[in-house]
C-alpha cells in the first residue's frame, strides 16, 4: 500500500541487475565509459516503452525488448537494430525497425548516438539480462538510479577523485527542503492566504466588484505559478544529477498544488500549465568535470520530468520534441577557468613529471603497496588561472568532492593547487578543496539573491 516502498524495491532490483550487466560488458574488454553510455542508453529505452511513448510492437511487448528478443541469437543483426531504432527515435517519424510511427526524442540523449561505438556487441548472457532488466515496471524506478549505475561503472579510485558517488535520497533531501524547498513554500503559503482572502472578499460582494477581485485572486496564484516555472536551482558539482532531480521533483509537486489551487477558483486553464508554461529541466542547472556523469545528470533529469508528466497527463500530452537540448548542465570545472594548459618545464626545458596518484607496486623488501615511481604523469601550468564563472541562479545546492589539504597536491597536481593558491589567495591557502568550491558559492550568497 505504501508506493514509496515498491519503488525502492524495483529500483534496487533493477540497479544490481544493470551492475551485473556493467561487470560482464567491461570483462568483455569494453571501458568503463562505452559500457555506461551503452546501458543509460538502453535504460531510457525500457523507461520509455515502459511510459508509451514507444509504440508496441507487432507481437505486443514493448519495442526495446522485442528487438532484444527477435534478435537474441544474431549478435551483429541486433547491433544493426537497435543502431536503427535510436536513430529513428532521433529524428522521429516512421521507424523500420518498428514498422510503426514514433516520436521525435531528439534532445542530445539520441542525437549522434547511432554510431557503431555506442551499440556495443553482447553475449546472450548480456542480452538476457537486458530482457531481465527490462521486465521491471520502469514507471516505478527512481531517476537517481542513474547514480547508482554511474557509482558502479567508476572504479573507487576515479570515483574519489571526481567526488562522482551516489547520494541517497534522505541525504539529498536534508539539504534540498531546507535550501529550496521549503522557502519556496513559505512564498506559497503568503500567496495563498492572500488569494484566498481575496476570493473570499469576491463572494462576499458579488457582481462585478466581486469578479475583479476574483481576477485579482487568480492573477496572485498566477504570478506565483510564473515564480516557479522561472526559479533556477544550481548545482555546481552535479554529478549524476541528483540533487537537481529531487528538487525538480519537489517543485512539480508544489506546482500542482498552485493549479489544483487556480481550478477551485474558477480558472479552467489552470491544467493547461502542463503544456504551456511549467516547471521543465531548462531550471536545474549543472555544472560536473566528468563528461560522463554530465550527460547523466541530463538523463536523470529528464527520466522525472518525463515520469511526472505522464503520470498527471498521460504519454498523448508529451510534446515532440519529447527531450529538449537546454544545455543547462555544462561540462566544466566549477572552482578554475583558465584560458590553456601548458606542459610544466624545469629551468633545463625538462618535463616535470608527478606520480599519478593511482598507481602502487609492492615493496621489493617489505612486500608492503608503495607508489609506482615509474606511473608519471605530466604536471601542467595554468595559463590566466580565474575564478569560474557561474551561471545566475536562486538556489545553489549540491555536495562538493572533498579532497584534502594534504592530498590536493597529488590528487590535482601542483600547477593545479599553485593556480587555485594565485586565484583564492592566502586565506585560503591551507584549506581542502571543498573549502574553495564554497568560498566560491559565498560570493554569490553575499549578493543577497541566492541560498545556498
Amino acid at each position: 500500500l505504501d508506493p514509496s516502498r515498491i519503488t525502492a524495491q524495483v529500483t534496487r532490483e533493477v540497479a544490481a541487475k544493470l551492475a551485473t550487466l556493467a561487470r560482464e560488458l567491461e570483462g568483455a574488454g569494453h571501458t568503463a565509459e562505452r559500457v555506461a553510455a551503452f546501458l543509460t542508453r538502453c535504460l531510457f529505452s525500457m523507461f520509455a516503452e515502459d511510459v508509451g511513448l514507444l509504440p508496441k510492437a507487432p507481437s505486443g511487448s514493448g519495442a526495446f525488448v522485442h528487438i532484444l528478443r527477435a534478435h537474441r541469437d544474431q549478435p551483429e543483426t541486433l547491433r544493426h537494430m537497435l543502431r536503427a531504432l535510436w536513430t529513428d527515435m532521433d529524428r522521429g517519424g516512421f521507424s523500420p525497425a518498428l514498422a510503426a510511427q514514433v516520436l521525435r526524442f531528439n534532445g542530445k540523449l539520441f542525437k549522434g548516438w547511432a554510431a557503431d561505438e555506442y551499440v556495443l556487441p553482447m553475449s546472450k548472457a548480456v542480452v538476457d539480462g537486458l530482457i531481465d532488466a527490462a521486465s521491471s515496471d520502469w514507471r516505478n524506478v527512481e531517476p537517481a538510479i542513474i547514480g547508482t549505475l554511474l557509482e558502479r561503472a567508476l572504479d573507487p579510485v576515479e570515483r574519489h577523485r571526481l567526488g562522482a558517488h551516489y547520494t541517497p535520497r534522505a541525504y539529498v533531501e536534508r539539504l534540498v527542503l531546507p535550501t529550496v524547498v521549503e522557502p519556496l513554500r513559505a512564498e506559497w503559503a503568503n500567496v495563498q492566504a492572500a488569494a484566498l482572502l481575496l476570493a473570499t472578499e469576491a463572494q462576499a460582494l458579488g457582481g462585478r466588484r466581486g469578479d475583479t477581485r476574483m481576477d485579482e485572486a487568480r492573477a496572485e496564484l498566477r504570478q506565483f505559478h510564473h515564480r516557479l516555472c522561472t526559479v533556477k536551482v544550481l548545482d555546481p558539482a552535479c554529478g549524476s544529477g541528483n540533487f537537481l532531480y529531487v528538487t525538480l521533483e519537489h517543485l512539480k509537486r508544489l506546482e500542482t498544488e498552485v493549479l489544483d489551487q487556480l481550478q477551485a477558483l474558477g480558472d479552467s486553464q489552470a491544467k493547461l500549465g502542463l503544456e504551456g508554461e511549467t516547471v521543465t529541466p531548462q531550471q536545474f542547472l549543472g555544472i560536473e568535470l566528468n563528461e560522463r556523469a554530465a550527460s547523466l545528470a541530463e538523463l536523470v533529469l529528464w527520466i522525472g520530468f518525463l515520469q511526472w508528466h505522464v503520470r498527471s497527463a498521460g504519454s498523448a500530452s508529451v510534446a515532440e520534441p519529447v527531450i529538449q537540448d537546454y544545455g543547462n548542465i555544462e561540462c566544466r570545472d566549477a572552482v578554475l577557468a583558465w584560458d590553456r594548459q601548458e606542459p610544466m618545464r624545469d629551468e633545463a626545458g625538462n618535463l616535470v613529471t608527478r606520480w599519478d596518484g593511482l598507481s602502487y607496486k609492492a615493496h621489493p623488501v617489505t612486500g608492503a603497496q608503495v607508489p609506482d615511481d615509474a606511473a608519471l604523469v605530466p604536471q601542467w601550468r595554468y595559463v590566466n588561472p580565474r575564478r569560474a564563472e557561474w551561471p545566475t541562479a536562486d538556489f545553489v545546492v549540491g555536495n562538493p568532492p572533498f579532497i584534502g589539504n594534504k592530498r590536493m597536491r597529488d590528487s590535482l597536481g601542483d600547477g593545479y593547487v599553485e593556480a587555485l593558491r594565485s586565484v583564492y589567495g592566502k586565506a585560503l591557502s591551507g584549506a581542502d578543496f571543498v573549502m574553495h568550491w564554497w568560498h566560491r558559492a559565498a560570493q554569490d550568497v553575499r549578493s543577497g539573491t541566492v541560498r545556498a
